[in-house]
Formats: structure tokens, C-alpha cells, sequence
């Protein structure tokens, strides 16, 4: 394959990324035998980009309950962000970090393999296939590059607790340790802590382009609906690269 194809095509990534900040919804379930499990979505409004699938983003940042868990100490993500101009496809794919492959938490004792996951056929997140991992949305952006990657974990199992179980228990300041491919480590740090309606989630803020490097992890909070098969709200841990 040449390289301007190349350029093009990991340009193109970065667009289907973007446009699936306004209409992906994101899912990580777990057994559904205790308390607790995942998904996230969003009310979009339409918008489509001439580089890009077809997409929907949000016309304005949804209105989100304060939540608890965030420290007024550290400012939380903008809710509005909005893509500053791209340098060539060329430079982008020359700094682009190797693949994640493993994640450490020390705080909460995770130290998991990283599974790379796409968008399913019902327009989901796909999900890691083991409890004990983590799923990393690849087609999105890289830890260690310039965006919001974005890393979903099971809550539970049918068994009991799933990987991202003691997410909630982060604190700010908490480290995040991303093992790649090539054997280096990005090292990021716990700025934000937010829960979500499970209806008005900030994808683009989740998901979208970033000026700094961050991973944003996701997993599930609030009551579960027997009915629906649904939990009432979604929990964030933002991070930022440290080293």
C-alpha cells in the first residue's frame, strides 16, 4: 500500500471517530447477576462531514447533572470541543503511538489485556469478549496521540465482578499505565470524574478531538432496569497523558 493511501485512510479513521462521537452508542454489559452494568448514548442532532461517513453530533452539549464524584478542583473536559486544524496526513501517521495491548490501574488493582473493539451491527461499541479485559474503541483515537481514546470495561460477570467493577473507587491524581504494542508505557492521570444519564452523555467530549492526549474510561452506574435491560446512568473516569 503507498503511503498517501495510508495518510488518507488513517486521516479517515480520525473522521469516522469523530462522526461516531454524535451517533455511537457505547455498550460493555455484564452478567447481569448483581447491581451494575454499561452502556452509553446520546439524543444527536444531524450533521454529516464531507471527509467522513454520514454522521450525527450534537448540536449543543446535553444538559448533565452535577455529579458527586468530581472534584472542584480539577476542571473537567469542555463539553464543547471543536477540531482545530489538522496537520497533513503524513505528519499525523508518523506520530502515531503503537496499539494498546495492556492496562494497569494500580488504585484498584487492574492490570488487564486490552482488547481492541469496533462498532457492532446494532450500532453499539462492541464489547470485549472476556470479563477480565478491557475493550478499546479502535477505530477512534490511540493513547498517547492528540484525542479522546476511549476504553470500555465489563462491570460484572455471571459470577460476580468484572474488570472495571471498582472504577468508581478512582480518586483524582490516580494513575492510569497503557502498555503498547512496540513495549513503551503512556502514563495518564485521574482529572475528572463524571456521571451521566444514560441519555445524555457528551459523546463528542467522550469520544471526539482533543488538543491534549486522553483516555476517557467507561463503565456503568445508578439502578438497573430489569425491563429495559438498562442502567440509569453512566460513569466516566477522564484522564490525561502524564508521561
Amino acid at each position: 500500500m503507498s503511503k498517501p493511501l495510508q495518510d488518507r485512510r488513517y486521516v479517515r479513521r480520525l473522521a469516522v471517530a469523530v462522526a461516531a462521537a454524535g451517533s455511537l452508542v457505547l455498550a460493555a454489559c455484564g452478567g447481569q447477576t448483581s447491581t451494575r452494568q454499561v452502556a452509553l448514548s446520546a439524543t444527536p442532532s444531524a450533521q454529516s462531514s464531507e471527509n467522513s461517513v454520514p454522521a450525527q453530533l450534537p448540536s449543543s452539549s446535553p444538559q448533565v447533572a452535577a455529579s458527586p464524584l468530581t472534584s472542584a478542583a480539577a476542571d473537567p473536559p469542555s463539553a464543547s470541543v471543536s477540531p482545530s486544524p489538522s496537520p497533513s496526513g503524513q505528519n499525523l501517521a508518523a506520530a502515531r503511538p503503537a496499539v494498546p495491548v495492556r492496562m494497569r490501574i494500580p488504585a484498584i488493582k487492574v492490570d488487564a489485556p486490552v482488547e481492541q473493539v469496533g462498532v457492532a451491527p446494532d450500532g453499539a461499541m462492541d464489547v470485549p469478549r472476556k470479563y477480565e479485559d478491557v475493550g478499546w474503541f479502535s477505530p477512534g483515537y490511540r493513547p498517547g496521540e492528540p484525542g479522546n481514546a476511549v476504553v470500555g470495561g465489563h462491570l460484572d460477570s455471571t459470577t460476580g465482578p468484572a474488570v472495571f467493577w471498582n472504577l468508581q473507587k478512582l480518586n483524582l491524581g490516580d494513575t492510569v499505565v497503557v502498555q503498547l504494542e512496540d513495549g513503551s508505557e503512556r502514563r495518564f492521570a485521574v482529572v475528572a470524574k463524571e456521571v451521566y444519564q444514560f441519555d445524555q452523555a457528551p459523546l463528542q467530549q467522550i469520544f471526539g478531538p482533543s488538543a491534549k492526549s486522553r483516555v476517557n474510561l467507561v463503565t456503568c452506574d445508578g439502578a438497573f432496569d430489569r425491563a429495559t435491560k438498562n442502567y440509569s446512568k453512566r460513569l466516566v473516569v477522564y484522564t490525561e497523558l502524564v508521561a
